[in-house]
């Protein structure tokens, strides 16, 4: 029982534990936009009001639930596993300090502990990079999907800053030339706007090419099929039926390059076998179907390097941030979350555009979950 429910929380697979995950989600990253409401305006939630007990009772059951099945599922030998309940546990203390003050079971006295507990609610934002690899399986794919991790990890930053000012009592943001940082943020969003624009063209051309070269290869494969069928040329080593399948599982990513290389050459040098008595098929073989294949394969290999998209995604970053303190407020937090929505999404779609084929990833989410 304990496997099966530590594998539906890690990886849920169930209708139910989906849905589970989904709310689970949905608080992490309410409670952080909730906090982040409770700093910009203190007079929507005041202290000891019924409106600040609701919604602090909500967050407090739904992850005082996952507290308890966490713990069920813990080992005590599992140094990592230890060290995320703590967090966890940490994450639930500030909300359960407010209700017991609203119950009369704290004094005011105590409250004054609370301005350093509310820095522990940020550890959700380490429990949602946990589950966040199960996102696509419970959202869909999209490219919001895709960046939330983003949004979520910058708004956490954001809150940290305003509640380490609360603190110290001390306003951080007012270190920063806001007038200056407009500039930059200016200046950086146009290099980095340019630098997506011709990356994009560069990976949508390629796209093309491959799906030219791949209709190439298929055509002249197709062919030499023909040839072979009508000359009676034809074996069992020769099964172009399969191999047609798994041309297709690699271009979506299902079988990887040196086994498909592997599965090709061995085609090839059966079909080679299978016409060495021929002399006139040797030029289609050699100019058509093996230059044809040799092309096709060698193209989907051609990406750029890894380090490029590092590059891309710190330069996204630190606009993202000098966004977040050139405008600190409410409307900072939406225009910051709109940019990366923007300028992350196409970094995501640049990313997928750069494999061997387009996958299906859309820009809004299609489904949730099913009904």
């Amino acid at each position: 029982m304990s496997i099966s429910l530590q594998q539906e929380l890690d990886e849920p697979h169930t209708t139910l534990g989906k849905r589970y995950t989904l709310l689970l989600i949905c608080i992490i990253i309410g409670s952080i936009f909730f906090l982040f409401i409770q700093d910009e305006y203190p007079s929507a939630f005041p202290m000891g009001s019924m409106q600040l007990l609701i919604v602090e009772l909500i967050i407090l059951f739904i992850f005082s639930i996952d507290f308890a099945l966490r713990i069920s599922i813990a080992s005590l030998k599992d140094i990592k596993s230890i060290a995320h309940l703590i967090a966890d546990g940490l994450a639930i203390i500030p909300s359960l300090i407010i209700v017991l003050y609203y119950l009369g079971i704290m004094d005011s006295s105590e409250l004054n502990v609370l301005s350093l507990m509310r820095l522990f609610r940020l550890l959700r934002v380490v429990k949602l990079l946990r589950v966040s690899h199960v996102l696509t399986d419970v959202f869909g794919a999209s490219v919001l999907t895709l960046i939330f991790d983003t949004m979520t990890v910058h708004l956490g930053i954001r809150v940290f800053a305003i509640e380490l000012g609360n603190l110290l009592h001390f306003d951080i943001f007012s270190l920063f030339d806001t007038t200056t940082l407009m500039i930059a943020v200016t200046a950086v969003g146009s290099v980095f706007g340019i630098a997506l624009a011709i990356t994009f063209g560069i990976v949508k051309r390629k796209q093309i090419e491959i799906t030219e070269q791949h209709r190439s290869a298929m055509d002249a494969m197709n062919a030499f099929e023909r040839d072979l069928e009508n000359l009676g040329l034809m074996n069992d080593n020769i099964d172009i039926v399969t191999w047609r399948h798994h041309v297709d599982q690699f271009l979506n990513e299902e079988i990887s390059y040196p086994e498909m290389k592997q599965e090709t050459n061995e085609l090839v040098a059966h079909i080679r076998h299978a016409i060495i008595d021929r002399p006139s098929l040797d030029v289609p073989f050699h100019n058509n179907l093996v230059q044809r294949l040799s092309a096709f394969f060698t193209k989907t290999q051609i990406t750029f390097h890894p380090a490029f998209y590092s590059w891309l995604n710190r330069i996204a970053n630190l606009y993202f941030l000098l966004i977040m303190v050139a405008a600190p407020g409410l409307t900072g937090v939406v225009v910051q979350i709109l940019v990366i929505y923007v300028f992350n999404g196409l970094v995501v779609v640049i990313d997928d555009m750069d494999h061997a084929v387009d996958m299906e990833v859309i820009i809004f989410n299609s489904k949730i979950l099913p009904i």
